[in-house]
């Protein structure tokens, strides 16, 4: 994982929001991140530890009920290993970096055009400037256009 975000610092504009914790596999590695399921929009940069995720939840984000502790957002994370709210089935939130080669994404195609939506900052349509490390997820399917052909 990009070890250059500031997980101490929270994302500019999206601190203090209410939401919860997701998480999907890329590569065949867990990543975690904040979601605001009212208006769409990440707010964590994707997280691939735990505890990180949970301390990071703490100073960053609310739950209708106001700020937590860690303990509290950590059974949050573990629940998101089992569980989506974004998401029916598991393979809707898994992804590799080489489906773009072969022009698959397969079941997550949909959640993909999705996710890079929700991490974009700024006016205007995505491929815009992502939020904190997300083009971690995003960078490999840069090459194709929201139709799935290459431009």
């Amino acid at each position: 994982m990009d070890q250059t975000v500031d997980l101490s610092a929270g994302l500019p504009g999206r601190t203090g929001v209410i939401g919860g914790i997701e998480s999907l596999v890329l590569d065949g590695r867990r990543l975690y991140f904040g979601f605001d399921f009212t208006s769409d929009q990440v707010l964590s940069p994707l997280i691939d530890d735990a505890d990180a995720m949970a301390r990071y939840a703490a100073r960053h984000l609310r739950q209708r009920t106001g700020a937590h502790d860690e303990s509290y957002w950590a059974e949050l994370v573990r629940a998101s290993v089992d569980g989506s709210e974004l998401v029916w089935r598991d393979e809707q939130r898994t992804f590799t970096t080489g489906a773009p080669e072969t022009g698959d994404a397969g079941a997550a195609r949909g959640h993909l055009l999705y996710l890079r939506d929700a991490a974009t900052a700024g006016d205007g349509p995505p491929p815009g400037r992502t939020v904190a490390n997300w083009d971690l997820l995003f960078a490999p399917y840069a090459r194709q256009r929201p139709d799935g052909n290459s431009p």
